[in-house]
Protein backbone atom coordinates (compact mmCIF):
# COMPACT_ATOMS: atom_id res chain seq x y z
CA UNK A 1 0.00 0.00 0.00
CA UNK A 2 1.19 3.20 -0.80
CA UNK A 3 2.50 5.59 1.66
CA UNK A 4 -0.30 8.02 0.58
CA UNK A 5 -3.18 5.71 0.68
CA UNK A 6 -1.98 4.70 4.08
CA UNK A 7 -2.30 8.67 4.98
CA UNK A 8 -5.80 8.89 3.67
CA UNK A 9 -6.95 6.03 5.79
CA UNK A 10 -5.70 7.62 8.72
CA UNK A 11 -7.10 11.06 8.27
CA UNK A 12 -10.51 9.01 7.60
CA UNK A 13 -10.50 6.61 10.77
CA UNK A 14 -9.87 9.94 13.13
CA UNK A 15 -12.88 11.97 11.57
CA UNK A 16 -15.21 8.82 12.30
CA UNK A 17 -13.12 8.80 15.62
CA UNK A 18 -14.33 12.60 16.76
CA UNK A 19 -17.30 12.63 15.11
CA UNK A 20 -18.41 9.38 17.34
CA UNK A 21 -16.84 11.70 20.29
CA UNK A 22 -18.53 14.90 19.72
CA UNK A 23 -21.85 12.64 19.07
CA UNK A 24 -21.94 10.66 22.01
CA UNK A 25 -20.38 13.24 24.93
CA UNK A 26 -24.44 14.83 24.97
CA UNK A 27 -25.61 11.53 25.95
CA UNK A 28 -22.57 10.92 28.35
CA UNK A 29 -23.60 14.26 30.23
CA UNK A 30 -26.83 13.98 30.12
CA UNK A 31 -26.34 10.81 32.03
CA UNK A 32 -23.83 12.41 34.00
CA UNK A 33 -26.89 15.32 34.92
CA UNK A 34 -29.23 12.68 35.15
CA UNK A 35 -27.54 10.65 37.76
CA UNK A 36 -26.56 14.00 39.90
CA UNK A 37 -30.05 15.31 39.70
CA UNK A 38 -31.72 11.96 41.26
CA UNK A 39 -28.99 11.91 43.82
CA UNK A 40 -29.16 15.44 45.12
CA UNK A 41 -32.92 15.55 44.81
CA UNK A 42 -34.90 16.86 47.55
CA UNK A 43 -37.39 15.00 50.11
CA UNK A 44 -40.72 16.85 50.30
CA UNK A 45 -42.30 17.06 53.97
CA UNK A 46 -45.93 17.65 53.74
CA UNK A 47 -47.19 18.98 56.40
CA UNK A 48 -51.24 20.27 57.81
CA UNK A 49 -51.63 22.72 60.24
CA UNK A 50 -54.91 22.31 61.89
CA UNK A 51 -55.69 25.41 64.16
CA UNK A 52 -58.05 23.54 66.77
CA UNK A 53 -58.16 26.21 69.18
CA UNK A 54 -57.30 30.18 69.21
CA UNK A 55 -53.94 31.21 69.81
CA UNK A 56 -52.03 34.26 71.03
CA UNK A 57 -51.41 35.98 67.89
CA UNK A 58 -49.35 35.31 64.65
CA UNK A 59 -50.02 32.19 62.43
CA UNK A 60 -48.94 28.72 63.73
CA UNK A 61 -48.50 27.97 59.61
CA UNK A 62 -46.39 30.66 59.03
CA UNK A 63 -44.12 30.01 62.06
CA UNK A 64 -43.69 26.30 60.67
CA UNK A 65 -43.14 27.01 57.35
CA UNK A 66 -40.53 29.23 58.70
CA UNK A 67 -39.17 26.39 60.63
CA UNK A 68 -39.71 23.98 57.72
CA UNK A 69 -37.96 26.67 55.90
CA UNK A 70 -34.80 27.13 58.32
CA UNK A 71 -34.49 23.15 58.42
CA UNK A 72 -34.28 22.49 54.86
CA UNK A 73 -30.56 24.50 54.46
CA UNK A 74 -29.27 22.25 56.33
CA UNK A 75 -31.16 19.28 55.75
CA UNK A 76 -32.03 17.35 51.84
CA UNK A 77 -35.72 18.36 52.25
CA UNK A 78 -37.83 20.94 51.64
CA UNK A 79 -40.99 21.62 53.81
CA UNK A 80 -44.41 22.65 52.53
CA UNK A 81 -46.68 24.19 55.04
CA UNK A 82 -50.64 23.99 54.38
CA UNK A 83 -53.13 25.60 56.69
CA UNK A 84 -56.61 23.29 57.00
CA UNK A 85 -59.51 22.76 59.11
CA UNK A 86 -60.21 20.17 61.14
CA UNK A 87 -63.26 18.83 59.07
CA UNK A 88 -61.22 19.18 55.66
CA UNK A 89 -58.34 16.97 56.85
CA UNK A 90 -60.41 14.47 58.68
CA UNK A 91 -62.50 14.17 55.54
CA UNK A 92 -58.87 14.28 53.16
CA UNK A 93 -57.43 11.44 55.75
CA UNK A 94 -60.78 9.31 55.23
CA UNK A 95 -60.26 9.72 51.22
CA UNK A 96 -56.52 8.21 51.34
CA UNK A 97 -55.24 11.93 50.89
CA UNK A 98 -52.45 12.11 53.74
CA UNK A 99 -49.70 14.11 54.73
CA UNK A 100 -46.39 13.77 56.37
CA UNK A 101 -46.95 15.62 59.30
CA UNK A 102 -49.77 16.82 61.50
CA UNK A 103 -49.99 19.76 63.76
CA UNK A 104 -53.31 19.72 65.44
CA UNK A 105 -55.13 20.38 68.67
CA UNK A 106 -55.28 17.74 71.33
CA UNK A 107 -58.63 16.08 71.28
CA UNK A 108 -59.01 15.74 67.92
CA UNK A 109 -60.65 13.13 66.64
CA UNK A 110 -59.86 10.64 63.34
CA UNK A 111 -55.82 11.06 63.74
CA UNK A 112 -55.46 8.11 65.62
CA UNK A 113 -55.17 5.48 63.10
CA UNK A 114 -53.00 7.47 60.55
CA UNK A 115 -49.61 8.57 63.22
CA UNK A 116 -46.29 6.34 62.62
CA UNK A 117 -43.02 7.22 63.17
CA UNK A 118 -41.23 6.44 67.01
CA UNK A 119 -43.69 8.99 69.41
CA UNK A 120 -47.08 8.71 68.91
CA UNK A 121 -47.09 13.06 69.17
CA UNK A 122 -45.06 15.66 70.40
CA UNK A 123 -46.82 18.97 72.17
CA UNK A 124 -44.79 22.20 70.70
CA UNK A 125 -46.81 24.83 72.06
CA UNK A 126 -49.14 25.42 74.19
CA UNK A 127 -51.98 27.79 75.65
CA UNK A 128 -54.07 28.35 79.09
CA UNK A 129 -57.76 28.73 80.15
CA UNK A 130 -58.33 31.95 82.11
CA UNK A 131 -60.52 34.10 84.31
CA UNK A 132 -60.45 38.05 83.36
CA UNK A 133 -62.06 41.33 84.79
CA UNK A 134 -61.17 44.65 84.10
CA UNK A 135 -61.47 45.71 87.64
CA UNK A 136 -57.68 46.00 88.90
CA UNK A 137 -56.61 43.20 91.31
CA UNK A 138 -60.69 41.88 91.04
CA UNK A 139 -61.58 38.98 93.37
CA UNK A 140 -62.09 36.42 90.91
CA UNK A 141 -63.48 34.22 94.02
CA UNK A 142 -66.57 36.34 93.38
CA UNK A 143 -66.95 35.02 90.03
CA UNK A 144 -70.27 33.16 89.40
CA UNK A 145 -72.27 31.60 86.76
CA UNK A 146 -74.68 34.98 86.59
CA UNK A 147 -71.68 37.65 86.73
CA UNK A 148 -69.27 35.80 84.26
CA UNK A 149 -69.55 35.23 80.12
CA UNK A 150 -67.48 32.53 78.16
CA UNK A 151 -65.53 32.72 75.34
CA UNK A 152 -66.94 29.93 73.26
CA UNK A 153 -63.48 29.68 71.18
CA UNK A 154 -63.03 27.16 68.32
CA UNK A 155 -62.44 23.68 68.81
CA UNK A 156 -61.84 23.33 72.44
CA UNK A 157 -63.29 22.11 75.22
CA UNK A 158 -64.00 25.12 77.21
CA UNK A 159 -67.23 24.25 79.08
CA UNK A 160 -65.39 21.25 80.74
CA UNK A 161 -63.83 23.97 82.58
CA UNK A 162 -66.36 26.15 83.46
CA UNK A 163 -67.99 23.15 85.35
CA UNK A 164 -64.89 21.79 86.82
CA UNK A 165 -64.55 25.55 88.37
CA UNK A 166 -68.29 25.83 89.25
CA UNK A 167 -69.44 27.80 86.59
CA UNK A 168 -71.98 25.39 84.60
CA UNK A 169 -74.70 27.64 83.75
CA UNK A 170 -72.96 30.81 82.47
CA UNK A 171 -73.40 32.41 79.29
CA UNK A 172 -71.26 31.46 76.22
CA UNK A 173 -70.62 34.16 73.56
CA UNK A 174 -68.10 34.28 70.52
CA UNK A 175 -65.16 35.14 70.88
CA UNK A 176 -64.93 38.77 69.93
CA UNK A 177 -68.79 39.17 71.63
CA UNK A 178 -67.55 37.80 74.92
CA UNK A 179 -64.91 40.04 75.46
CA UNK A 180 -66.76 43.29 74.10
CA UNK A 181 -69.60 42.25 76.79
CA UNK A 182 -66.42 41.98 79.11
CA UNK A 183 -65.66 45.74 78.28
CA UNK A 184 -68.87 47.23 78.38
CA UNK A 185 -70.07 46.21 81.61
CA UNK A 186 -72.37 43.60 80.69
CA UNK A 187 -70.26 41.25 82.94
CA UNK A 188 -68.04 40.98 85.79
CA UNK A 189 -66.02 38.37 84.44
CA UNK A 190 -64.79 36.70 81.26
CA UNK A 191 -63.82 33.03 81.11
CA UNK A 192 -61.51 32.74 78.28
CA UNK A 193 -57.59 31.79 76.94
CA UNK A 194 -54.67 33.78 76.44
CA UNK A 195 -55.92 35.04 73.07
CA UNK A 196 -58.40 37.33 75.37
CA UNK A 197 -55.46 38.61 77.41
CA UNK A 198 -54.25 40.06 73.58
CA UNK A 199 -57.37 41.65 72.76
CA UNK A 200 -57.38 43.32 75.79
CA UNK A 201 -53.66 44.33 75.64
CA UNK A 202 -54.48 45.47 72.14
CA UNK A 203 -57.75 47.75 73.07
CA UNK A 204 -55.54 49.29 75.79
CA UNK A 205 -57.97 47.79 78.73
CA UNK A 206 -56.59 47.70 81.90
CA UNK A 207 -57.40 44.43 83.30
CA UNK A 208 -56.59 41.50 86.39
CA UNK A 209 -56.46 38.16 84.88
CA UNK A 210 -56.18 34.43 86.62
CA UNK A 211 -54.71 31.49 84.85
CA UNK A 212 -56.35 28.12 85.78
CA UNK A 213 -54.88 25.06 86.94
CA UNK A 214 -58.16 22.90 86.88
CA UNK A 215 -58.43 21.32 83.28
CA UNK A 216 -56.44 22.21 80.37
CA UNK A 217 -56.99 20.73 76.49
CA UNK A 218 -55.30 23.64 74.39
CA UNK A 219 -52.17 21.66 73.48
CA UNK A 220 -50.37 21.89 70.10
CA UNK A 221 -49.57 18.64 68.76
CA UNK A 222 -47.42 17.36 66.02
CA UNK A 223 -47.53 13.90 64.58
CA UNK A 224 -45.73 11.70 62.17
CA UNK A 225 -47.86 10.12 59.28
CA UNK A 226 -45.80 9.57 56.68
CA UNK A 227 -45.86 5.90 55.57
CA UNK A 228 -42.25 6.15 53.28
CA UNK A 229 -39.40 5.07 55.63
CA UNK A 230 -36.60 7.62 54.55
CA UNK A 231 -39.71 10.39 54.96
CA UNK A 232 -40.32 9.25 58.72
CA UNK A 233 -36.45 9.78 59.33
CA UNK A 234 -36.69 13.09 58.18
CA UNK A 235 -40.01 14.10 60.04
CA UNK A 236 -38.12 12.81 63.21
CA UNK A 237 -35.46 15.44 62.94
CA UNK A 238 -37.63 17.96 62.15
CA UNK A 239 -39.79 18.11 65.03
CA UNK A 240 -36.30 17.40 66.92
CA UNK A 241 -35.61 20.72 65.50
CA UNK A 242 -39.39 22.22 66.23
CA UNK A 243 -39.00 21.29 69.57
CA UNK A 244 -35.26 23.08 70.40
CA UNK A 245 -36.20 26.59 69.46
CA UNK A 246 -39.43 26.18 71.86
CA UNK A 247 -37.77 30.24 72.45
CA UNK A 248 -39.20 31.79 69.78
CA UNK A 249 -43.07 30.35 70.64
CA UNK A 250 -43.18 33.85 72.05
CA UNK A 251 -43.77 34.83 68.38
CA UNK A 252 -47.09 33.15 68.83
CA UNK A 253 -47.81 34.12 72.14
CA UNK A 254 -48.11 30.80 73.59
CA UNK A 255 -46.25 28.46 75.84
CA UNK A 256 -43.42 25.61 76.29
CA UNK A 257 -42.83 23.75 79.01
CA UNK A 258 -38.69 24.15 78.28
CA UNK A 259 -38.74 27.87 78.59
CA UNK A 260 -39.80 31.04 80.45
CA UNK A 261 -40.49 33.52 77.77
CA UNK A 262 -42.66 36.82 79.04
CA UNK A 263 -42.03 39.39 81.77
CA UNK A 264 -45.38 40.46 81.55
CA UNK A 265 -49.47 39.23 82.14
CA UNK A 266 -48.13 36.17 80.11
CA UNK A 267 -46.09 34.74 82.89
CA UNK A 268 -48.48 33.88 84.83
CA UNK A 269 -49.63 31.08 82.95
CA UNK A 270 -46.32 29.59 82.73
CA UNK A 271 -44.91 26.46 84.37
CA UNK A 272 -48.33 25.60 85.86
CA UNK A 273 -49.29 21.86 86.54
CA UNK A 274 -52.77 21.38 85.80
CA UNK A 275 -55.63 19.24 87.97
CA UNK A 276 -56.65 17.35 84.21
CA UNK A 277 -55.69 17.48 81.14
CA UNK A 278 -56.05 16.32 77.43
CA UNK A 279 -53.26 16.00 75.69
CA UNK A 280 -53.79 13.18 73.39
CA UNK A 281 -55.56 12.29 69.55
CA UNK A 282 -58.93 10.72 70.54
CA UNK A 283 -60.73 7.48 69.12
CA UNK A 284 -64.65 8.22 67.90
CA UNK A 285 -66.07 6.18 71.34
CA UNK A 286 -63.66 7.85 73.64
CA UNK A 287 -64.55 11.47 71.82
CA UNK A 288 -68.45 10.64 71.80
CA UNK A 289 -67.90 9.44 75.60
CA UNK A 290 -65.51 12.55 76.56
CA UNK A 291 -68.25 15.33 74.66
CA UNK A 292 -71.40 13.51 76.15
CA UNK A 293 -70.45 13.63 79.92
CA UNK A 294 -69.68 17.42 79.24
CA UNK A 295 -73.19 17.72 77.25
CA UNK A 296 -74.54 16.40 80.17
CA UNK A 297 -72.60 18.19 83.11
CA UNK A 298 -71.50 14.56 84.42
CA UNK A 299 -68.35 16.20 86.22
CA UNK A 300 -67.18 13.16 87.96
CA UNK A 301 -67.29 11.08 84.70
CA UNK A 302 -65.13 13.90 83.12
CA UNK A 303 -62.58 13.56 85.76
CA UNK A 304 -63.00 9.62 85.46
CA UNK A 305 -62.02 10.13 81.67
CA UNK A 306 -59.26 12.27 81.95
CA UNK A 307 -57.69 10.86 84.85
Amino acid sequence: MSERKKRLIYRISAFIVCACIVIAAPFIMFSKDKKAAAEGELTVLNVWQIDNFEGGKGSRAAYLQNAGNNFSKTNECYVTVTSITAEAATENLNKGTVPDLISYGAGMSGLERFITGKMPFNCWCYGGYCLLSIEQNADFSKATADNTIINAGTGNRITACSLLIGLNGADIAQPTAAYVKLINGGYKFLLGTQRDVFRLKTRGVAFSVKPLTEFNDLYQNISITAQDGKKRAIAEKFIEKLLSESKNISKLGLFSDNQTLYEDELHAFEGLSYGLTLKTPLGEEAKNELDGAILNSDVNLIKNLLK
